[in-house]
Protein backbone atom coordinates (compact mmCIF):
# COMPACT_ATOMS: atom_id res chain seq x y z
CA UNK A 1 0.00 0.00 0.00
CA UNK A 2 3.15 2.36 1.26
CA UNK A 3 4.61 1.84 -2.39
CA UNK A 4 1.50 2.54 -4.32
CA UNK A 5 0.63 5.48 -2.69
CA UNK A 6 4.28 6.50 -3.60
CA UNK A 7 4.64 5.40 -7.29
CA UNK A 8 0.74 6.29 -8.41
CA UNK A 9 1.37 10.24 -8.62
CA UNK A 10 4.78 9.28 -10.55
CA UNK A 11 2.92 6.89 -12.69
CA UNK A 12 -0.48 9.56 -13.16
CA UNK A 13 2.27 12.77 -13.70
CA UNK A 14 4.44 11.19 -16.36
CA UNK A 15 1.22 9.97 -18.39
CA UNK A 16 -0.28 13.57 -18.32
CA UNK A 17 2.67 15.22 -18.46
CA UNK A 18 2.70 17.75 -15.42
CA UNK A 19 5.12 17.19 -11.79
CA UNK A 20 4.13 14.98 -9.65
CA UNK A 21 3.90 17.18 -6.77
CA UNK A 22 1.59 18.98 -8.88
CA UNK A 23 -0.57 15.15 -9.45
CA UNK A 24 -0.44 14.31 -5.85
CA UNK A 25 -1.65 18.38 -4.93
CA UNK A 26 -4.29 17.92 -7.48
CA UNK A 27 -5.47 14.56 -5.90
CA UNK A 28 -5.69 15.63 -2.56
CA UNK A 29 -7.52 18.97 -3.28
CA UNK A 30 -9.92 17.38 -5.71
CA UNK A 31 -10.13 14.48 -3.25
CA UNK A 32 -10.91 17.05 -0.14
CA UNK A 33 -13.56 18.65 -2.58
CA UNK A 34 -15.47 16.13 -3.64
CA UNK A 35 -14.62 12.81 -2.74
CA UNK A 36 -13.47 9.96 -4.34
CA UNK A 37 -14.44 11.13 -7.91
CA UNK A 38 -12.28 14.45 -7.23
CA UNK A 39 -8.96 11.48 -7.69
CA UNK A 40 -9.83 11.69 -11.21
CA UNK A 41 -11.34 15.21 -11.41
CA UNK A 42 -8.89 17.25 -9.36
CA UNK A 43 -5.74 16.52 -12.08
CA UNK A 44 -8.37 17.12 -15.02
CA UNK A 45 -8.70 20.62 -13.66
CA UNK A 46 -5.18 21.27 -12.91
CA UNK A 47 -4.66 20.32 -16.28
CA UNK A 48 -6.69 22.60 -17.70
CA UNK A 49 -6.51 25.49 -15.99
CA UNK A 50 -2.56 25.01 -16.83
CA UNK A 51 -3.59 24.97 -20.60
CA UNK A 52 -5.43 28.53 -19.69
CA UNK A 53 -2.72 30.12 -18.37
CA UNK A 54 0.28 28.59 -20.88
CA UNK A 55 -2.34 30.16 -23.70
CA UNK A 56 -2.93 33.35 -22.22
CA UNK A 57 0.85 33.75 -21.40
CA UNK A 58 2.01 32.46 -25.09
CA UNK A 59 -0.87 35.29 -26.39
CA UNK A 60 0.40 38.30 -24.14
CA UNK A 61 -2.71 38.42 -22.30
CA UNK A 62 -1.20 38.69 -18.80
CA UNK A 63 1.56 41.20 -20.15
CA UNK A 64 -1.49 43.65 -21.25
CA UNK A 65 -3.12 42.94 -17.73
CA UNK A 66 -0.23 43.96 -15.56
CA UNK A 67 1.08 47.26 -18.07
Amino acid sequence: MVARQLLEPKIVSSNIGIHPIFTLIAMYTGFKLTGVLGLFIGPIIFIILKNIFKTMIENGIVKSILD
